[in-house]
């Protein structure tokens, strides 16, 4: 299965290391970079932390089902394994979600250090599930220690890109950062209202953003996540940064074989906002028809990435005002081609902004520009070893990626942040 995801265009694959144990994560890893090889295809692989996230424990036989109308106990020793910090912050008018929402409790008393709630709705509950309320805080400090032996373990396998679960501020990254090196790739998932609240600063420090509607969608008013999304998009493409839509983009396909039509829509919105990648999450890990969600993600995907409107910018320098004219030019001689040599990738990334229907080849002698590439839109990164011999490679690019015609974006090597020559060529 793996070897056909790739096939199928599948160039991204997340790691959940909520779930799963060192042994089974060294396996899957192994097993992708065998099924890369296989399909002579490169991608990328990114660890997702479980962060600060409140979880329940174990329940008996590994599965509990839950009826509704029914009362079950909350604590250390309840029928649903939880902390005593948890059970202390509850508060009785508190409506209380589990298992990311899926089930739904109404606290009724505390007593002998147990939580007793009635089930709002019926369903299955697993180990490990999430939980929510009204007033949650997250205690401890930022990166917790389950993080630090994940980004651990991510470094020895060959893996530099984390995601930072339940991140507040910008100083969250700061410390992931101390610990994951200056050359890994971090990515903010944005799930608290604190996030939304401090979201300019995390994004000047981040190098690519999640917006996770999953946990977020549970820690707000529901009916102000469009916004959201849409607002944290915006400001993503204002800062030239690499934006993922994640959670429930085609959810019904975990059981069925056609998505909702507000599943389509959403696709297309999320396009139309500006996003740079859609993420599947339980339609690939657990969902029957994984092959099937991911070719319709991609048709859908294909008939409007070129579709959605031409967006302009505010142009902060004279960098940016040099690929303003680039866009330009690409509009007036209807070239799709661009071919950039970059370390920092800052041409490539404010050019996938634009929302121009630009093919780009973006070279880079560094590996973590060369990561954050996979998450740009129409960027296809290209990593050597030495860009000034690259350049002189022009002509066998060229050939091998048949481009006929190309704008060639040339910066100055030794300074990353100016342009030295825009020049259209013809092959």
């Amino acid at each position: 299965m793996l070897k056909q995801l790739i096939l199928e265009g599948v160039d991204i694959f997340r790691f959940n290391l909520s779930h799963g144990d060192e042994a089974y994560f060294k396996k899957a890893v192994a097993n992708l970079r065998q099924a890369e090889s296989d399909t002579n295809r490169k991608v990328l692989i990114f660890f997702d932390l479980p962060g600060p996230k409140l979880r329940t424990g174990k329940v008996h036989n590994d599965k509990l089902i839950i009826k509704e109308g029914t009362e079950y106990t909350f604590g250390k020793n309840g029928q649903i394994e939880v902390s005593e910090e948890i059970i202390k912050s509850i508060k009785l008018n508190n409506k209380l979600l589990v298992s990311d929402g899926k089930l739904e409790f109404k606290p009724i008393r505390k007593e002998m250090g147990l939580l007793i709630a009635k089930a709002v709705n019926s369903g299955t509950l697993l180990n490990e599930q999430s939980i929510n309320f009204k007033g949650i805080s997250y205690p401890g400090k930022y990166p917790t220690k389950k993080d630090e032996a994940g980004i651990k373990l991510g470094l020895s396998l060959g893996i530099d890109t984390f995601a930072l679960s339940f991140i507040a501020s910008a100083k969250d990254i700061t410390s992931a950062r101390k610990i994951a090196g200056e050359n890994s790739t971090l990515i903010a998932k944005i799930e608290r209202p604190e996030a939304v609240k401090n979201f300019n600063e995390i994004v000047k420090l981040i190098d690519v953003v999640m917006v996770a509607r999953g946990d977020l969608g549970l820690n707000i008013d529901i009916a102000d996540l469009p916004e959201i999304q849409k607002r944290l998009i915006s400001i993503c493409n204002e800062n030239n940064k690499p934006v993922i839509t994640a959670t429930q983009m085609l959810e019904s396909m975990t059981n069925n074989v056609i998505p909702t039509r507000a599943e389509a829509d959403d696709v297309f919105t999320a396009i139309s906002e500006g996003t740079d990648a859609v993420m599947l999450s339980e339609e690939t890990a657990i969902g029957v028809y994984p092959l099937k969600a991911l070719k319709m993600l991609r048709r859908i995907i294909s008939k409007y990435k070129y579709s959605v409107s031409f967006k302009r910018y505010k142009i902060n320098d004279e960098h940016e005002a040099i690929l303003n004219a680039v866009i330009d030019i690409s509009i007036n001689t209807k070239i799709k081609n661009i071919i950039t040599f970059t370390s920092s990738g800052r041409s490539a990334f404010y050019l996938a902004k634009h929302q121009v229907p630009l093919e780009m080849l973006a070279f880079t002698d560094k590996s973590s520009t060369f990561s954050r590439f996979f998450f740009s839109r129409n960027v296809q990164g290209i990593l050597v070893k030495d860009l000034e011999e690259a350049q002189k490679s022009i002509l066998k690019i060229a050939k091998e990626h048949k481009i006929k015609r190309a704008i060639l974006i040339s910066s100055a090597l030794s300074n990353d942040n100016s342009t030295e020559s825009i020049r259209i060529i013809k092959f």
